[in-house]
């Protein structure tokens, strides 16, 4: 193992920075909640129109006249690479260091009804937020994170209401979400007697499922038979964690280094944290005056500033409470996205999206290492009589972000990351 005097701070300290990371996974936003959507780069909430519209613009649900059963999800899959900075004592030569093959699925289901002929109610579940970075064994950034796993789930029953003509739809509904956070990383420290670096201990936290509710509403306007305007809002939320942080010490070999070791670790402990997901804007404009093409174009505010601390608090030892300046910024997505109806069983479509992510430098860590991304779509699909299939391939590039030196925990380099995603949704009509 590598020596270095630079990686000797107190334990306790340590521990709290791997449980306030949690916060970072936060910022990993999901959009990917129907097929069709995602086919059209996730530029959909002027069009609206199968049930997915609940997560996109819950006003569209309006414009469905008939009953519908749509249920899917999207596989995701990350290719990334560390390199180490070269300036860098801990991380200097560093090369292809990737996270565990894993298959992520966040799913998605939504039922919707129509009663009368101007309101529809409906509910959806899908998973608005979700992270897993879990680095390969031998990771030599294992002291700032090994594993970090954040799950949500959430449930919307809506309502919307259409004038008779249909031009303007409104709606809305309550959103109850659930949330989990797992995360580990190991501890480092000198040992006095040779100055070598051991790995010291293992630091678990796992949090129960918590929960919290949240609003979204929704407008539709349709001033001409080829124009479609949207306006969507999905409100902030936070939920509070309560959960354990298990301390598990590596011993070493040196039973005087292992005693010292024993006597600075913090117990095993409950503790309680926050997470503030922030509130989303969608702005869309979508147009169908080119014969058998229906064309959209999104502009998505993420309200991520309202993130601007995380404060810990460990309930066996609450002098050891930690709050930490975060200091996100909001952040603008664009979306593109046409659909062309090639027959009257077959549609194809098309996507580009351009999103900014919403770190700034001294947030990037091996927790989440984000940058500003890139994305294209392609997906078909097939409606006929009752039944809908609609499949997404969606390829989505990550820019290279370095920490440029500056990483608060000294562990600096360069991310490289891809993402390849397919969404897949069947559908019944009734």
């Amino acid at each position: 193992m590598r020596a270095t005097s630079s990686r000797f701070l107190p334990l306790v300290f340590l521990v709290i920075l791997m449980i306030s990371s949690a916060a970072y996974g936060s910022g990993f936003a999901l959009f990917e909640h129907g097929a069709k959507a995602v086919g059209m780069g996730g530029a959909f909430a002027a069009t609206a129109d199968d049930p997915s519209a609940i997560f996109y613009n819950v006003a569209g649900i309006a414009q469905q006249r008939h009953g519908e059963l749509l249920v899917g999800g999207t596989a995701i899959t990350f290719q990334n690479n560390f390199t180490g900075d070269s300036n860098d004592l801990w991380t200097a030569g560093v090369t292809g260091q990737k996270y565990r093959a894993h298959v992520f699925i966040p799913p998605n289901a939504y039922a919707v009804m129509p009663i009368g002929s101007n309101i529809t109610v409906g509910v959806g579940v899908f998973t608005p937020f979700g992270l897993r970075t879990n680095w390969e064994p031998g990771w030599v950034g294992s002291y700032v994170s090994n594993d970090a796993n954040i799950k949500t789930v959430s449930i919307e029953p809506a309502i919307a209401w259409q004038t008779s003509d249909g031009r303007i739809a409104i709606g809305a509904g309550p959103e109850y979400r659930r949330g989990r956070v797992i995360l580990s990383r190991d501890t480092l420290a000198d040992n006095p007697f040779n100055g070598r670096v051991y790995d010291v201990a293992n630091s678990y936290l796992s949090s129960d499922w918590d929960n919290s509710w949240g609003w979204n509403a929704g407008v539709l306007f349709k001033p001409s038979p080829t124009w479609r305007f949207g306006v969507s809002y999905r409100s902030p939320m936070t939920i509070d964690f309560k959960g354990t942080a298990t301390i598990t010490q590596h011993p070493t070999g040196n039973a005087q280094f292992d005693a010292i070791v024993a006597s600075q670790l913090p117990p095993t402990q409950p503790v309680a944290t926050s997470i503030e997901f922030p509130d989303f804007l969608y702005l869309a404009v979508a147009t169908s005056a080119i014969e058998k093409w229906d064309i959209e174009f999104d502009v998505v505010r993420n309200n991520w500033s309202r993130f601007k601390q995380l404060k810990v608090d460990l309930l066996t030892t609450p002098a050891a409470g930690f709050t930490r300046v975060e200091d996100w910024k909001d952040t603008y997505s664009y979306r593109l996205g046409a659909n062309r109806h090639v027959t009257p069983d077959w549609d194809i479509r098309f996507g580009a999206l351009y999103d900014k992510n919403p770190e700034p430098i001294t947030a990037v860590t091996p927790l989440l290492p984000d940058a500003d991304r890139e994305g294209a779509t392609l997906g078909i699909g097939w409606h006929h009589g009752p039944l809908l299939f609609d499949i997404t391939e969606f390829m989505l590039h990550f820019k290279r972000r370095g920490t440029n030196g500056q990483n608060p925990e000294g562990f600096n380099g360069t991310y490289k990351t891809d993402a390849n995603l397919v969404s897949l949704n069947l559908g019944y009509r009734f």
